[in-house]
């Protein structure tokens, strides 16, 4: 059954150019990282801006909330880590360790670590607990910038503008390389664990299977030459979106895409939902329990609903 994407809310932030917007792990909240050097938590649903947190000395590239949505992990352009309270707003900790700026940041399951990926080509680890502010690990394996870091329980999956996935197995301490012959901008789970969605810079994004590293699926007729996009799956898996350069956000079918990869792939779009008065739509954050994703662009933020069309 296709479901349609409908405009919930649209929040003009008011913290220049939106880097990044995530939902925090319940998915009733949301982080917003500006140009401005801030970072802001909203009730999307109400358009309410609950706090803001000023301490970054250039532009916030990435954030995450914890587990229990008690502290703020982010990461920018001054190549440092906080480790933020939610509710008074304070620094807690702060690491610099990377020699170029920060793209992308993640907890684990726990909320132990701070996970970074940076522009150096390398990803860091922090142990939020210790009173050490040197990483406790480091993955350099990579030969240009780490663009996204995606974790499990046992794993930890980096997507590099080198072309390579990495996917780190910490109960085996293997390193599988999956080479994908074009810039990864992002790689996300799906739910079950078993796949990954990987957005490259040659305008396809891919269904893997991990263990195996075979190309289940490719998805194209997004915009994709320039910046790095974000993409991800709906709550039930059913639907794969995708931010676009032309003011869309591009999604596709999961399953009927799958029985044909490649021939009339454009025609394998089934919408197309345009940003009015935007440009690049790049960043998005699905609900991690509703059919709801958010999306950035330029200086605003929206909140869609996959809404099952109604059958006479």
């Amino acid at each position: 059954m296709t479901f349609n994407a409908t405009l919930i809310k649209s929040i003009s932030c008011s913290q220049g150019a939106i880097r990044a917007v995530r939902f925090n792990v319940d998915g009733d909240y949301c982080i917003t990282c500006g140009s401005d050097k801030s970072i802001k938590l909203w009730n999307p649903r109400k358009s309410l801006l609950l706090k803001t947190y000023s301490g970054h000395g250039y532009e916030v590239m990435d954030a995450r909330g914890s587990c229990d949505s008690s502290h703020i992990a982010s990461g920018g352009m001054d190549k440092c880590i906080f480790l933020w309270d939610v509710s008074t707003g304070q620094v807690v900790k702060r690491y610099r360790a990377h020699h170029a700026f920060i793209n992308c940041v993640q907890f684990n399951e726990e909320s132990t670590v701070i996970l970074s990926g940076s522009v150096d080509c390398t990803v860091k680890t922090w142990d939020c607990k210790s009173k050490s502010r040197d990483p406790i690990q480091i993955f350099n394996e990579a030969k240009d910038s780490i663009t996204s870091i995606a974790v499990s329980n046992y794993e930890i999956i980096t997507g590099s503008l080198d072309g390579k996935v990495r996917r780190y197995d910490l109960r085996k301490g293997q390193l599988n390389v999956d080479d994908q012959s074009s810039p990864v901008n992002y790689v996300s789970l799906t739910k079950d664990g078993q796949c990954l969605l990987i957005s490259c810079g040659n305008g396809v994004i891919k269904l893997l299977e991990k263990e195996t590293g075979e190309i289940l699926s490719e998805y194209r007729g997004h915009v994709n030459n320039k910046y790095r996009l974000e993409s991800g799956l709906i709550n039930n898996d059913s639907i794969v979106v995708s931010g676009s350069e032309d003011a869309n956000l591009v999604c596709w079918d999961l399953i009927q895409v799958s029985f044909n990869v490649i021939s009339n792939a454009k025609k394998k779009v089934i919408q197309r939902v345009y940003h009015a008065n935007h440009r690049v739509v790049h960043s998005l954050s699905c609900h991690p329990s509703k059919n709801e994703i958010l999306t950035s662009a330029e200086g605003s933020i929206h909140l869609w609903e996959f809404i099952e069309p109604e059958t006479s």
